[in-house]
């Protein structure tokens, strides 16, 4: 399938998206964040239920094959129509949970280019897990407005249990069943029944990087970029907007310099106590060998 299956209209407006993917707590944000500012880009920020449309029952690793006609066509017209309303020339997208299912994404926008940020699983699984305990509780009304905005009256019942879990109080959880947050690796509604809250956040930043460095070899390097967190920097961001095409925007540069704190790079390792650092090198230590990250 190529961009010249679809009109004209929808493959101008969609013409080599942005696709920024990550495990959680690893950067996606504050890289979504700056490049939104890029006067050539539109930024649209997880929408979850959006890349999930006819795959309802499925756990967020989707294959290729999930990417049925019908499903195309509903998922970039749904983007396309939110680029022009903004008024936008070109597509920034950013979901975590895209790196679980890239080929998925790649049926979706066969120009698309990846950019990949990794961070060190010390500082991402710690981030991760805390993360669950802060934000695992009610959905924010912004974010209720968002997710309702992107379902339709046939979609409700895959998702009314979900946030019936995110709003009720914690001492429910034993009835309406235990709060999830973050990508939907597959059985994670078990996993934290049968899992500590580290052990499951390890499980989705190894299954996130993973799944999205095998499929990254697969493609050309014009279309997938590999970066890290600890690296960011002016040079960086340069080489970023080169591989994406993107003229120089002082808009961008300055809001780039008012939030990157280099400081902060490595702070949750720098803080955490040994025993929790040693668990979790022991989780992932095979994957962040193969990443480049020594324990």
């Amino acid at each position: 399938m190529t961009t010249g299956s679809y009109s004209d209209e929808m493959s101008d407006v969609l013409r080599r998206p942005i696709i920024i993917i990550g495990s959680p707590r690893s950067g996606t944000t504050f890289l979504g964040q700056v490049l939104k500012r890029h006067r050539e880009l539109v930024y649209i920020e997880e929408p979850r239920l959006t890349w999930k449309y006819g795959n309802d029952r499925s756990s967020d690793k989707l294959n290729p094959e999930d990417a049925r006609p019908e499903i195309v066509s509903h998922i970039r017209s749904t983007f396309s129509r939110k680029v022009k309303e903004q008024g936008g020339k070109r597509l920034l997208e950013k979901t975590p949970s895209n790196s679980l299912r890239m080929g998925f994404v790649d049926r979706v926008f066969p120009d698309c280019q990846f950019i990949h940020i990794t961070r060190n699983p010390l500082d991402s699984i710690i981030s991760i897990q805390q993360y669950w305990m802060q934000h695992s509780g009610g959905l924010k009304p912004h974010k209720i407005k968002s997710r309702l905005k992107e379902l339709d009256w046939k979609r409700i019942p895959y998702y009314a249990k979900e946030m019936l879990r995110r709003a009720a109080p914690s001492w429910m959880s034993g009835v309406v069943g235990p709060k999830v947050w973050g990508p939907r690796i597959p059985g994670v509604n078990c996993l934290v029944k049968d899992l500590d809250l580290m052990e499951v956040a390890a499980l989705q930043w190894r299954m996130c990087v993973e799944s999205a460095i095998q499929y990254g070899k697969t493609l050309p390097a014009d279309r997938y970029m590999q970066c890290r967190l600890e690296d960011m920097g002016d040079d960086l961001m340069r080489r970023i907007l080169a591989y994406c095409d993107l003229p120089e925007d002082e808009i961008m540069w300055e809001h780039f310099h008012e939030r990157f704190k280099p400081e902060l790079r490595g702070a949750r390792k720098k803080n955490a106590d040994k025993e929790t650092l040693d668990k979790i090198i022991k989780l992932v230590e095979p994957t962040m060998i193969w990443m480049g990250y020594y324990p």
